[in-house]
């Protein structure tokens, strides 16, 4: 039965949080649940953390008040953590008052995905859905992979970060065994955000950060302080069933699980190198479909470090489930994806650019009539970095896409209308022999610029895309107007109005943003991501204008 838990144990106004009993007698597991701030959730999702700490501390803890939490909860998902016995606000297994080397392992996979279950049968019931989905850490993806396998229709996707594979095991050597349990100091924790980033790299978190979270890592255990150095007591049992999948034994069937799947791992992780992502990949042999991302300059704790916001990325599009364009028939081989990338995945090109091209006169991305931007994608990248552009961008330019899909013909109607009041702006839409509006010229660019708000929406960033960047900018100036459509207007498009007129782009959009019940700092996030969105464009579009060289 659940029941509320004490208030003190929430990190939100909004936050709630429970007690369930447990699989062991008199022991009771601790979750918490946060959902959107407006509307209802669509679906949910458990977040089961890793061998070190526990959920108030990886997917709800914030930095500059953002947590990974709040972004799927921006995305209209109910996120629940659960705190494994031993963790966080669980109750103490009783062997962890005895001497450690009195009892074995505390907290193995199997019993952790015992308590896996009860969670997912409350939070079924809590929620009134027939599935969830998994968001795992580390060890945590062995008692979540566990789980998924024993009980396919309960898990509707799974999201492994950083997940333990198993190696091959050396000859002649016993399975590695241990205490019950270690006690881990903040100092431990600092070494494993440091150890794996390389020599002259700057630190990818700041020991501001890591200070306030070590704060809240200690007050996990009452009596962290009564140890010199203070120190969490934490059940070993995750510790050694990682080095036990590193000699053979791993903690479950990898090819039992037959729900989605995605690992998304750092590329300075020294716990899932290459080859164990490649086995892992391969060992979801029924799964239907996999994905293996790998993201530049982060660790084995990316959730909380500089790269978090491109993990938080790829969990919220993978969950989001929109990467099936159709079902396969029966006997058709599973899609399969495998990415790296440094800063997001990268994406197919614009994939239905060839079908738009056919309704959408001029709207031709990919097509051989489509010269290639002078700027290559590392430009790119660090012109994002010159209008502080980031991961958490996309999310929102992402989540205004549901919002504004079926508002594009309002927004031009508006975009139009402020041309059509200003004479020097409607001049660019008029044939210069009569002064009357070339309808067919405007009805042609009406509707790439309709695609355009939806393909800013996608944010989908490649080659393809910055090379339609170019060919947008060429048709403006004397270069290439009036060539796609025949048009019948004036020849040149001038640079200061083409970049002025950008602000007329933005400004009146929060109402619509408003429109679909977000709360007023999701709208506000999606705004100031078109902002950020919007000039880099226009300063793309603004290449052609200036003088070889200079750009």
């Amino acid at each position: 039965m659940m029941r509320s838990a004490p208030d003190s144990t929430r990190l939100d106004e909004q936050e709630q949080v429970f007690m369930v009993p447990g699989p062991r007698e008199g022991m009771s597991l601790f979750l918490r649940r946060l959902g959107p701030s407006t509307g209802s959730a669509r679906r949910a999702v458990l977040y089961i953390h890793g061998a070190t700490f526990p959920s108030g501390l990886s997917i709800a803890h914030r930095f500059d008040g953002r947590s990974w939490r709040d972004v799927l909860c921006d995305a209209s998902f109910s996120v629940w953590g659960l705190d494994f016995y031993g963790f966080g606000h669980s109750d103490r297994y009783p062997e962890m008052s005895q001497p450690a080397d009195e009892n074995s392992p505390l907290g193995l996979a199997a019993d952790a995905a015992e308590q896996v279950g009860i969670a997912v049968r409350a939070i079924l019931e809590q929620e009134g859905h027939n599935a969830l989905s998994f968001i795992s850490h580390s060890w945590g993806s062995m008692p979540a992979g566990r789980f998924a396998g024993d009980h396919p229709a309960l898990v509707d996707r799974l999201v492994l970060f950083a997940p333990i594979a198993r190696r091959e095991p050396t000859r002649y050597t016993l399975l590695p065994n241990g205490p019950a349990w270690r006690v881990i100091s903040a100092e431990d924790q600092w070494y494993r955000f440091v150890e794996d980033v390389p020599p002259g790299e700057p630190p990818v978190l700041t020991r501001g950060h890591f200070d306030d979270w070590a704060q809240r890592y200690l007050a996990t255990d009452t009596e962290s302080h009564q140890r010199t150095p203070a120190a969490v007591k934490t059940p070993n049992g995750p510790f050694i069933e990682i080095l036990r999948a590193w000699h053979g034994a791993l903690a479950y069937d990898p090819s039992l699980v037959r729900t989605p799947v995605a690992i998304i791992r750092g590329a300075w992780d020294g716990l899932v190198p290459d080859q164990d992502a490649r086995w892992l990949f391969d060992a979801f042999s029924r799964s239907t479909i996999k994905r293996d991302i790998k993201i530049g300059r982060a660790t084995h704790l990316m959730h909380l470090e500089i790269m978090r916001l491109a993990l938080w990325h790829e969990s919220v599009d993978f969950l989001l489930g929109e990467d099936e364009a159709a079902r396969l028939p029966i006997g058709e081989p599973a899609p399969q994806q495998r990415t790296e990338h440094s800063h997001q995945k990268g994406v197919q090109p614009m994939s239905d650019a060839s079908q738009l091209s056919a309704t959408i006169p001029g709207y031709n991305p990919g097509s051989t009539e489509v010269a290639r931007s002078p700027i290559t994608m590392e430009e790119w990248e660090k012109l994002k970095l010159s209008a502080f552009f980031s991961d958490e961008d996309i999310i929102y330019l992402r989540l205004s896409y549901d919002v504004l899909k079926d508002q594009v013909t309002d927004l031009l109607k508006v975009w139009r209308g402020i041309i059509f009041l200003h004479p020097h702006l409607r001049a660019y839409d008029e044939d210069p022999q009569t002064g009357e509006v070339d309808k067919a010229y405007a009805e042609a660019v009406g509707k790439r610029f309709g695609q355009w708000v939806l393909d800013t929406a996608k944010a989908e960033y490649n080659q393809v895309w910055l090379d339609y960047q170019y060919e947008i900018g060429l048709r403006h100036p004397r270069s290439k107007k009036n060539q796609t459509d025949h048009g019948h207007t004036l020849g040149h498009i001038r640079a200061r109005d083409l970049i002025a007129f950008s602000a007329a782009i933005v400004a009146p959009m929060k109402p619509f943003l408003e429109k679909k019940g977000h709360s007023q700092e999701t709208v506000n996030r999606m705004y100031d991501a078109w902002w950020k969105s919007m000039i880099l464009q226009v300063t793309l579009w603004s290449q052609p204008y200036i003088r070889e060289g200079d750009f």
